[in-house]
């Protein structure tokens, strides 16, 4: 595809850099000039110095011969304004990260009616929704929601006590209607087989209808004490949005903000949460908060530093679990070894909605894993190469299976003897390099 991407920031960098490794063809423009500089040296796309909301440059550099633009700058005005320019000059599809909720709501359909615009990246909305999914059910450190709702994929850690460790994948004693679709292991994702044993740190992926994702995630982990209180260090977007989720489930919240203005409104926005306001995140200061008694901390500054050193600190000081938000691609690795329980990335949230619009046939939704692993929801249309037949006589890519099946309102784990059938959504497990494969069987 002919992507146009405006702003070379964290976000827009990334994307640029993911889908010009995927063969796509990319333009990026960016107005800070030293941005637009990283962005040429590093990138292999082409990348202009300029405004990428201004009608007259996207004229002038073709932007309506792109078949899909994204705007993700810091600036919501700027994002949508690019947005309503390419629709006008020809531009198919339109994607924007929208930050204030002023200009977009779920429950509104503003911005897709009026403003035209395809699909709304909400990254703060999406972190903090993660956060409280992982949250959510104990003993995972992720969990991704398909099949509006329905399926849900749990990433588990094994550790030591864990009753999975040293099994191999056939006698591990899960529950009824639940598989293990894939693993990673020291950054390599792997499709398990029966045969295939199960070690001391790997990650493991559970399969589930949602109502039974808790029990799949029990049959492998002894962490999975529910949790009733969370402390939080940063009031911002994702730190507000989260605590305001968390609050509706009724766990008990106490939020620490260094802006004090920023605080005074966070505290206006919760009903029963407590608000602290302290310029830093010390030992003292969370030995004095007691730390150590709350299910869980999440740090979810804009600083991945300072997230990282707050973790740090609660882990030594016995926080049950520990979860950061990293937004950097470096410090990805440096979270695993810092001991983070849960590391959320904004990043990868985006390059998952991205990719919707990036991949052949009717595809639903997109998550992709540190690992460059993905789960894909596919519709299954007419006359697919997957559609009709065994799934075992399909061909499927060794690095790729579906895990899940939602077929009229019911969830299927299906078989090798399994029929997928027109209408279908499958939720499919793959390596990075059986995507284009996957992609080949579900197209139409």
């Amino acid at each position: 595809m002919r992507v146009f991407i405006v702003g070379a920031g964290e976000v827009g960098f990334n994307t640029a850099q993911m889908l010009s490794e995927e063969g796509h063809e990319v333009t990026v423009v960016e107005q800070d000039e030293d941005l637009a500089n990283r962005a040429s040296e590093q990138l292999d796309a082409l990348v202009l110095h300029g405004n990428g909301a201004s009608p007259k440059m996207l004229a002038e550099v073709g932007a309506h011969k792109s078949e899909l633009l994204i705007a993700v700058t810091d600036s919501d005005e700027v994002n949508i304004t690019a947005c309503l320019v390419a629709k006008a000059q020809g531009v198919d599809q339109t994607v924007a990260r929208i930050r204030n909720p002023d200009y977009y709501d779920t429950k509104e359909p503003f911005a897709r009616d009026v403003l035209g615009i395809d699909f709304v990246i909400h990254t703060e909305r999406a972190a903090a929704e993660e956060i409280r999914d992982a949250l959510r059910v104990p003993g995972s450190v992720n969990v991704e929601t398909f099949a509006e709702d329905n399926i849900e994929v749990a990433e588990v850690v094994l550790k030591k006590d864990s009753p999975a460790a040293g099994k191999v994948v056939r006698d591990v004693a899960l529950p009824k209607g639940s598989l293990i679709v894939g693993l990673v292991r020291e950054n390599e994702t792997i499709i398990p087989k029966g045969d295939t044993r199960l070690d001391v740190g790997d990650h493991i992926f559970l399969i589930s209808e949602r109502q039974f994702i808790n029990k799949a995630v029990s049959s492998v982990s002894t962490e999975t004490e529910k949790v009733e209180s969370v402390m939080i260090f940063g009031g911002g977007r994702i730190g507000l949005r989260l605590a305001l989720v968390l609050e509706q489930e009724g766990i008990s919240v106490k939020v620490v903000e260094k802006d004090e203005e920023r605080a005074q409104y966070v505290a206006s926005r919760l009903r029963r949460g407590l608000v602290l306001h302290d310029e830093g995140m010390s030992r003292d200061f969370l030995l004095q908060e007691r730390v150590d008694r709350a299910g869980a901390f999440v740090a979810a500054t804009g600083d991945d530093r300072a997230n990282l050193l707050a973790v740090m600190y609660a882990k030594q000081l016995g926080a049950k679990r520990t979860i950061s938000v990293v937004s950097r691609a470096e410090f990805a690795p440096l979270s695993e070894a810092l001991g983070v329980d849960i590391a959320i990335s904004p990043r990868l949230i985006t390059a998952g909605a991205i990719l919707r619009f990036v991949r052949k046939g009717e595809v639903v939704a997109v998550n992709v894993l540190e690992s460059g692993a993905e789960m894909i929801e596919l519709r299954v249309p007419e006359r697919c190469p997957v559609a009709g037949k065994p799934l075992a006589e399909v061909g499927f890519p060794a690095g790729a299976i579906v895990g899940a099946v939602m077929r009229d309102g019911k969830v299927i784990i299906p078989t090798g003897n399994d029929v997928l059938q027109t209408g279908d959504d499958a939720v499919v497990f793959t390596v990075d390099a059986s995507v284009d494969e996957v992609e080949r069987l579900f197209a139409p």
